[in-house]
């Protein structure tokens, strides 16, 4: 895979996710920013040769919902057909999303499973399940057929991406 290929992946998703913070923040129901990693660029000769992230990121999106508990989420991208591998998600990310909720807020994953056209919101207390499992020698995926019981991201309300659930039928 090439690196263009690699460094746009998830790129659709972002693009959804971003238009529905926009639509969000017009209809005054939320504030939701991406978390920007600061990257080190390489120049030679007056090009850059190279780019690569200064830090770890943390998780890609955070925010605050109008009478809600503010939001911290990560958006991932899978291709696989049978599962989605635990492997697509950083242990200092779990640690991030597991002190969010500690201190109130509301942490999950928003999970776009391409072969199945569907995007998925992924509580952090479901995603606990699989994680601590895997830690302890079980399965280090999650089977697609799980995904059947997850909270499906449908266009409602106005918004291309209603992931915050503030106009489905959840």
């Amino acid at each position: 895979m090439s690196n263009t290929l690699y460094a746009n992946r998830g790129k659709g998703l972002e693009q959804l996710i971003e238009h529905a913070n926009e639509q969000y923040q017009a209809k005054g129901d939320a504030l939701i920013q991406k978390v920007w990693v600061p990257w080190k660029v390489i120049w030679s000769k007056g090009k850059v040769t190279s780019a690569y992230p200064s830090e770890k990121s943390t998780i890609d999106y955070i925010g605050v919902v109008k009478g809600r508990a503010p939001v911290a989420f990560d958006a991932k991208q899978c291709h696989d057909q049978k599962r989605f591998p635990l492997s697509n998600i950083e242990p200092h990310q779990i640690e991030f999303l597991k002190n969010w909720q500690a201190q109130g807020g509301t942490s999950f994953l928003l999970i776009e499973m391409t072969t199945k056209y569907k995007i998925y919101r992924l509580e952090l207390d479901e995603l606990m399940r699989f994680w601590n499992d895997a830690l302890s020698g079980g399965r280090k995926s999650i089977p697609i057929s799980e995904f059947d019981g997850f909270n499906v991201v449908c266009q409602c309300g106005g918004v291309v991406l209603d992931y915050l659930e503030l106009y489905g039928d959840f």
